[in-house]
């Protein structure tokens, strides 16, 4: 298994291997009948430096694998071969277009060359946004969910949500989180799991400063929590404890907001564990219609556990990170769930009937993947639950 050191250390290194080949096959000084500055050429010469570039990434992938590089980290690679070695190539070519030696340029280069060079470049401010602008530019959301008018009361209740944390180190920025969020003076805070990424040495740095941070969130209705896909019960259990923050393991709880009764349901991960699903069956088949019920999960899919005609309000999820990484009228390319991938980029929603919350998150993938975002924010949220309209 690669040291985590050296992962961030090999992906560039394999990069910057790449951007040579590539310019080797570029800058080679053969040449073909009606010389090498031809359009035809150029874009030959192009594709063939691609090819060789690309054909040593593919190669290398044994080795990855041997490794234990998992896909994560097979994104980070890539990304790095698109943010770092394109650009390389780019830069290089530009920089002999122009330079000259004895009063003529060290190499010819047509304008099409020098177009393709040029778009060589576009890769580092868009990588440089995505991977140290976007992933701390926190956003505060709001979602007005309207309820059903069997339910006892007259009272707005503002549900905060704080999702995927997914720190490995507590700075600034998950401080300004739980700040943010606080300002709002919310009744009730969820938080829907996946609050620390890191190894136990980090863990053992973390832990004293992780429980400081939790400490600090406080609501009249309470503070509920639910263990993530990376979540360790036994470390989440240990940050928790002296806080306010309640941790759900496949169980309901009552409380009150004003003139408000919630009934709170928090399952595990495997929403279609026998725990999990008899959890749901308790919150939809509770006797009584003036309580407002809400599940909290890990993942969306878990609103697929609710019946068509579920008697839950809301379903208060995480997990996808808005995709992380969006494309232009695309949207995410993965949101690592089975629900459409509209609901999966986050937000309020409803499905068939089923209504259901996703937050983008606070945090981003660690481990080996790239700490990036793309067009998909991070967020603490506000859900208000209401009578009336916004």
């Amino acid at each position: 298994m690669m040291d985590a050191d050296w992962f961030f250390v090999f992906p560039l290194a394999c990069a910057l291997f790449d951007a040579s080949a590539a310019l080797a096959v570029l800058l080679c000084p053969w040449r073909l009948a009606g010389g090498d500055d031809r359009p035809v050429i150029t874009v030959f010469r192009a594709v063939l430096a691609g090819l060789a570039a690309g054909s040593l990434f593919v190669a290398k992938l044994p080795l990855l694998l041997s490794l234990g590089v998992n896909r994560f980290g097979f994104v980070h690679f890539a990304y790095l071969e698109l943010a770092v070695a394109v650009p390389i190539v780019g830069a290089v070519l530009l920089t002999l277009a122009w330079v000259r030696c004895g009063g003529r340029p060290v190499r010819r280069a047509t304008r099409l060359a020098r177009i393709i060079a040029a778009a060589c470049l576009i890769p580092v401010p868009v990588g440089v946004y995505a991977t140290f602008v976007e992933p701390y530019w926190l956003q505060m959301e709001t979602a007005y969910v309207p309820v059903h008018v069997q339910r006892e009361g007259e009272d707005d209740v503002k549900v905060g949500v704080l999702a995927d944390i997914q720190t490995n180190r507590v700075t600034d920025y998950e401080r300004a989180a739980v700040a943010q969020l606080m300002a709002l003076e919310p009744d009730v805070i969820l938080l829907p799991g996946d609050l620390f990424q890191g190894t136990a040495d980090m863990f053992a740095r973390e832990e004293i400063a992780l429980r400081e941070l939790l400490s600090q969130l406080s609501a009249p209705g309470g503070v509920f929590c639910v263990l993530g896909n990376i979540d360790r019960p036994r470390w989440v259990q240990r940050i928790v404890e002296g806080t306010q923050i309640r941790l759900l393991v496949n169980e309901t709880v009552e409380t009150r907001v004003g003139d408000r009764r919630l009934r709170i349901g928090g399952i595990e991960f495997s929403y279609s564990s026998a725990e999990a699903r008899q959890t749901v069956e308790q919150l939809e088949g509770a006797a009584g219609a003036d309580d407002i019920r809400i599940l909290l999960a890990h993942t969306p899919d878990a609103v697929q556990a609710l019946s068509e005609d579920t008697r839950v309000d809301l379903v208060v999820a995480g997990h996808t990170h808005g995709g992380q990484v969006c494309l232009p009228l695309i949207g995410p390319l993965v949101t690592a769930t089975t629900v459409p991938r509209s609901v999966g980029a986050g937000g309020y929603h409803e499905l068939n009937g089923r209504r259901i919350y996703v937050s983008r998150g606070v945090g981003h993938e660690r481990g080996q993947a790239p700490r990036m975002r793309f067009l998909a924010p991070p967020e603490t949220s506000l859900v208000v639950l209401s009578n009336n309209e916004p």
